[in-house]
């Protein structure tokens, strides 16, 4: 099980990753004329050279679907669920191990699979950031040093997942 600390960072991690999926990432699915946040979009396409956002290639497009109709109502299943063990870890007493035991185990499941899901998607961004990435401007190879800035941004949406596998 997770501990207390790093369930309230889970909590809030999920939390934030919401706004995420919706305003951002769901740009590689949506055209422009139906995205929310097609202003913050450029300007990140365009400050951090994130050329996978403006290439939008067809296995990042099969990856943002599934974030949007799998983890994304997962985000808002899981923080509940959180919630609902703090519940019962605080205020249900003795009785309540054998349910706080049943819902971990529901959680841990979900968070098994998203961890799984989320960390091969986020490789499989920074292979592809760092095996042909290209400043979406002009087209031309990017440096060593925009390549790891851009790296950056994405490597932790690989490893905190990928702890996730391992509860």
């Amino acid at each position: 099980m997770l501990s207390f600390t790093e369930q309230k960072f889970y909590y809030f991690y999920f939390l934030i990753h919401i706004p995420i999926t919706v305003f951002v990432d769901s740009s590689v699915v949506f055209p422009q004329a139906f995205q929310l946040a097609p202003r913050l979009v450029n300007w990140h396409i365009s400050r951090n050279n994130d050329f996978l956002l403006q290439e939008k290639p067809a296995w990042l497009w099969w990856f943002i679907v599934v974030e949007l109709v799998f983890q994304l109502p997962f985000f808002l299943f899981i923080t509940r669920r959180f919630v609902q063990l703090w519940k019962l870890t605080f205020y249900g007493g003795e009785e309540s191990k054998p349910m706080q035991f049943q819902l971990w185990r529901i959680m841990a499941g979900g968070l098994r699979l998203y961890g799984l899901n989320a960390s091969l998607t986020t490789l499989m961004c920074l292979w592809a950031i760092w095996s042909r990435g290209y400043y979406p401007a002009t087209g031309l190879p990017m440096a060593l040093a925009d390549k790891a800035k851009l790296s950056m941004l994405y490597v932790p949406y690989f490893l905190i997942p990928l702890r996730l596998v391992f509860v």
